[in-house]
């Protein structure tokens, strides 16, 4: 982790999110105290990849685990159930 004052900060900014960019944590201080961290904030479209589920296998996964009825079987279910 890399810490870097407020007055460096202010001289090497773009340099420093350079640095963040590549993946280096990057630590601003103020008073030899750390107060705020550089993050890279994920563009929309990365976000979008980055929480896409393949709901096509998750889905088939789920009605593989279901149990599977047919028209007779549901029939003689309510059948059962009826008063």
């Amino acid at each position: 982790m890399a810490k870097y004052s407020v007055a460096t900060t202010r001289n090497n900014l773009s340099g420093l999110i350079d640095k963040a960019l590549a993946g280096e944590e990057v630590v601003i201080t103020r008073h030899g105290k750390p107060t705020v961290a550089l993050r890279v904030v994920l563009s929309d479209t990365q976000v979008a990849k980055a929480d896409k589920v393949d709901w096509d296998e998750k889905l088939s996964t789920l009605r593989a685990s279901q149990p599977y009825y047919d028209g007779d079987t549901v029939k003689e279910m309510r059948a059962e159930y009826r008063y």
